[in-house]
């Protein structure tokens, strides 16, 4: 899977993560250059790592709190309704 994520937009800045929201990583090991939220349950915001070509390439998650007034790069149309359809294995 990978995310298009296209060029940059303009900065908007909000006190509470949602799921699609798309936030810079602040530097850390490894090529993960943005954060994506992929849910948001109860006080903590699970997210996958981007690289800067959209491929997932960490995961993370962080209290809600960590994200207050923080820039919000982009936002992923649809993927809080994102349905992929799992095969169970049968031995």
């Amino acid at each position: 899977m990978k995310i298009n994520i296209g060029k940059v937009p303009i900065c908007i800045s909000l006190d509470a993560p949602k799921v699609g929201e798309v936030y810079r990583a602040k530097g850390g090991r490894g090529t993960t250059k943005f954060w994506l939220v992929a849910a948001v349950l109860g006080n903590s915001s699970h997210l996958l790592g981007l690289d800067r070509e959209g491929n997932i390439v960490s995961t993370s998650s962080y209290g809600n709190h960590a994200f207050a007034n923080r820039e919000i790069v982009g936002f992923v149309e649809g993927f809080d309704a994102l349905t992929l359809d799992m095969k169970w294995e049968v031995a």
